[in-house]
């Protein structure tokens, strides 16, 4: 051995190969400490955490979570918030038949705020045992934390491991619904009993229909033992909308002249007394004779509005989920059999103003789903037909009420 070598530093053994997998769990905690508290729960370490750090052993396997919130203004809030927007994003130009379940995916990644990296490694080659040792963990804490779970980077899946969208639009899922928010429990403590039971009465509905619906819309005040709408009201509301969509389908189906189609309607008008009945706007319609092709659409759209007013006077008993538009021969049978204002006020038997503010409620919230997967320039929800719910809102809140008491044309229908 010659004297260099006599100094040379000897090798280092060789390091074992360490294999492993890093993921992404996006939750909607409202707290860095209240991923912290989760976790530590899920994984049987209280008070095993540093920082917003959790590290699990088992034999060679190394598992470590760490958590962020994304509305923090530090630089690991900001990488959580860029990969909230990231993901969110990437998922929402997926291509895809599953458009019920990718809208309600992306309405849960709108409700996170929180982000848990995983990191799990283990000695030696990539080995399916182990990495689903890993898995396992990981969903155990997806599911404390109600979040959805990166899988390769291309798909989101639920604590199951079941793909809930991947990159090529495919799903394990039939449905998929967002996690549920809590409400403070003294967010309503100003309002009725009633107006909280019927809201929660309509969410379960909507998740029984799989349709998503933020918990944070506001309630309906008005009390059912409180006077509403008398039969007389009703009666002359179905009379002026009968007149309004007839003749709107007079100059769009059968091309009548401005004056042919007051002409066709003058005598139904005059069998219902109608004239006094019509709002200001409709009024303003009716007496143009320049009305646009655009107008005539909108009040053709009335004959939702009539059935409404025809089952809340017991003419039918049918009021559909709105995925179709209204049986429109159907509904003009049911006032031509009553053709004038004294066989409509005999033939009806209005329903209690519980029984409307109760679809008033279902309505408003179906509303909102349809009008926020608008936004979204994704389709209404479960096959909805958004105009049909639209005007349905109108009505039964009219009917119901709403907004005290207001005229049809000052019914609010924002969502």
């Amino acid at each position: 051995m010659g004297l260099f070598d006599r100094f040379k530093k000897p090798k280092e053994p060789p390091k074992p190969q360490r294999s492993g997998v890093m993921e992404l769990i996006f939750c909607p905690a409202a707290s860095l400490e209240d991923i912290m508290g989760r976790m530590e729960t899920a994984l049987g370490v209280q008070g095993g955490g540093t920082g917003n750090r959790i590290s699990i052993y088992q034999d060679d396997m190394k598992v470590t979570f760490t958590g962020f919130l994304a509305n923090q203004d530090t630089e690991d809030g900001k990488k959580a918030q860029q990969q909230l927007q990231g993901v969110w994003a990437y998922f929402r130009q997926v291509e895809t038949g599953e458009v019920d379940i990718q809208r309600n995916l992306l309405y849960h990644l709108r409700q996170c705020r929180g982000m848990v990296q995983v990191d799990g490694t283990y000695d030696g080659p990539q080995d399916p045992d182990k990495e689903g040792a890993i898995s396992e963990r990981m969903g155990v804490v997806t599911q404390a934390l109600q979040g959805v779970l990166t899988w390769g980077m291309d798909a989101l899946v639920d604590p199951e491991g079941r793909v809930i969208l991947d990159k090529s639009g495919r799903s394990d899922l039939e449905h998929y619904m967002p996690s549920e928010l809590p409400i403070p429990p003294d967010w309503a403590k100003e309002a009725p009993a009633e107006s909280v039971e019927r809201r929660d009465r309509s969410m379960a509905l909507l998740r029984e229909r799989h349709i998503y619906v933020t918990p944070w819309l506001p309630l309906l005040h008005e009390r059912a033992e409180e006077p509403g709408r008398t039969v007389e009201e009703v009666c002359g509301r179905a009379a002026a909308l009968l007149v309004v969509a007839l003749y709107s389908e007079c100059r769009l189906g059968e091309h009548m002249s401005f004056e042919e189609a007051r002409k066709f309607v003058a005598p139904v008008m005059e069998s219902y007394g109608a004239e006094e009945f019509f709002s200001p706007e409709e009024r303003k319609y009716l007496d143009d004779p320049d009305s646009t092709e655009q107008t005539q659409i909108q009040y053709a759209w009335q004959y939702e509005n009539l059935w409404v007013m025809e089952w809340a006077l017991g003419l039918t008993d049918d009021l559909f989920w709105p995925s179709r538009i209204c049986d429109v021969p159907e509904s003009a049978r049911m006032m031509r059999e009553r053709p004038d204002m004294q066989a409509l006020l005999s033939a009806a038997r209005l329903r209690s103003r519980k029984e409307l503010l109760e679809e008033a409620d279902l309505i408003y919230r179906l509303h909102w789903a349809c009008v926020d997967a608008r936004v979204m320039n994704m389709p209404a929800p479960q096959g909805v037909e958004a105009g049909v719910v639209m005007e349905r809102h109108r009505a039964l809140f009219w009917l119901a009420g709403c907004d005290g008491m207001c005229g049809w044309d000052d019914v609010d229908l924002s969502t």
